[in-house]
C-alpha cells in the first residue's frame, strides 16, 4: 500500500510562547535555554473535502471532510487516493 506524509514546515521553535513575555521565572529560564535550539520540523493536516477537493486549511465546518490525514504522520492510503492526492499536487510526498 502506498504511504503519504504530508508536508512539514521547519518554523516550530521551542520557545515560542503564548504570551509576549514569560510571567514566571520558571518560563524565562525555559525561554532563555530553547532559544538556543534550530527550528524543528511541523506536520501540515491535509484535509480531503466531500465535494473531492484537498485543503490544508482547517475547515470551519468539519462535517465537510471526508478524510484527514495527519501532518507529521505516514498515512497508509489505497491507490485511488494516491492518484487523487497525486492530482492535487501531493505526488511528491508518496512513496
Amino acid at each position: 500500500m502506498p504511504i503519504f506524509t504530508p508536508p512539514t514546515d521547519n518554523w516550530l521553535h521551542l520557545s515560542d510562547f503564548d504570551v509576549d513575555t514569560p510571567n514566571t521565572h520558571e518560563m524565562r529560564v525555559s525561554y532563555r535555554l530553547l532559544r538556543h535550539f534550530q527550528a524543528m520540523p511541523r506536520g501540515r493536516n491535509v484535509y480531503k473535502l466531500l465535494n473531492g477537493t484537498f485543503t490544508e486549511n482547517e475547515p470551519s465546518d468539519m462535517t465537510l471532510v471526508a478524510v484527514t490525514y495527519l501532518g507529521g504522520h505516514q498515512n497508509q492510503i489505497t491507490d485511488n487516493e494516491a492518484t487523487d492526492l497525486t492530482v492535487a499536487g501531493y505526488g511528491a510526498y508518496i512513496s
